[in-house]
């Protein structure tokens, strides 16, 4: 009995723990937008999802989505470059551009990979769903996010932080998921608490419990057997690869 309830008061002092921790985690500044201008106003797009800080080898970069290029685009980018017309990317809390995030460049482009949809779908496998840019200035007290090398393990709780295109005002959102599995590149989640809508969301860090990033959302949606809403997340593995190899 004496056993039992040691076990007891551990498990409970566990779960107090990890309680404490997730509510420091909503707290954390993290969730950023995108808001992106050009030289020709007419494609500027304040509202470009999410994005979010990271750190490797005392650096910082930024990183969002690279299928948000598609809704962020001018008629002359055809390919991951910017083909001189951009005139800012900045990263901001939503409904505060007091402070922000000016990035410098993006270190990514590619000539091959082509910004549409199709080319999207047919190349999902071998994708890499993420930007990662240089960073000219920051004045936000967001503090950058450090890469999870752990393998994640079933269940296992995670967070999306940012804001859906339906998060119109407030703080950043806190949304729950567990994690299912991993297919290829992308981490599978089951929605736990999330938005009633998912459009906007893509490009948010997911954490774990420590604050460790672990992916970025790329889709998400629902399940037609079982009916639960779920994301796919793009794992970070290969940017953490492609950061490391910039020193």
């Amino acid at each position: 009995m004496r056993i039992r309830n040691t076990l007891i008061i551990i498990l409970i002092a566990s779960l107090t723990v990890n309680c404490a921790s997730v509510n420091r985690l909503k707290e954390k500044p993290i969730g950023l937008i995108n808001n992106v201008s050009y030289i020709d106003t007419k494609f500027n797009n304040p509202n470009a999802s999410n994005g979010f800080l990271v750190q490797h080898n005392n650096k910082e970069y930024a990183i969002t989505a690279k299928h948000v290029l598609m809704i962020s685009k001018t008629d002359n980018m055809k390919f991951v470059d910017f083909e001189g017309e951009l005139e800012e990317w900045k990263m901001h809390p939503k409904n505060d551009s007091s402070s922000y995030v000016l990035t410098d460049k993006l270190l990514n482009t590619n000539k091959k990979d082509s910004l549409t949809w199709s080319y999207m779908d047919t190349n999902w496998d071998t994708y890499n769903d993420w930007l990662v840019f240089s960073i000219k200035k920051n004045t936000t007290n967001h503090k950058p996010l450090k890469f999870r090398k752990k393998p994640l393990k079933k269940d296992e709780p995670l967070y999306v932080v940012g804001w859906s295109y339906a998060d119109t005002i407030g703080k950043q959102r806190f949304y729950e998921y567990t994690f299912l599995n991993t297919e290829g590149d992308y981490h599978n989640l089951v929605q736990v608490k999330g938005p009633e809508s998912l459009g906007g969301l893509s490009g948010s860090p997911i954490i774990d419990k420590r604050g460790y990033v672990v992916g970025l959302v790329t889709s998400g949606g629902e399940d037609e057997e079982t009916k639960n809403i779920m994301l796919q997340a793009t794992s970070l593995d290969n940017a953490f690869q492609f950061i490391s190899k910039l020193h």
